[in-house]
């Protein structure tokens, strides 16, 4: 299995899971389990960026951070 396969499959796997925790199946944790075995199982790092592990968590996603006091998406230091 070439590394574009390996992608691909985990990503399928992954979207049946993450259907499984939207549905109430598993837990958030059982997911996070999931993605770190499927990554194994695929050959995909810890660091790769086809996980989706930090799409999981809000509190993970940059677009939710802030940034000089301000928000994303607004001019900072304005009052």
């Amino acid at each position: 299995m070439n590394k574009e396969e390996a992608i691909l499959r985990y990503k399928a796997a992954m979207a049946v899971f993450k259907n499984w925790f939207l549905d109430g199946v598993i837990t958030e944790a059982d997911l996070l389990t999931i993605n770190t075995l499927l990554a194994q199982k695929y050959g995909l790092s810890s660091r790769s960026i086809f996980l989706e592990k930090d799409l999981l968590c809000k509190e993970n996603r940059v677009i939710y951070g802030t940034a000089k006091g301000g928000r994303y998406g607004q001019k900072d230091n304005e009052n």
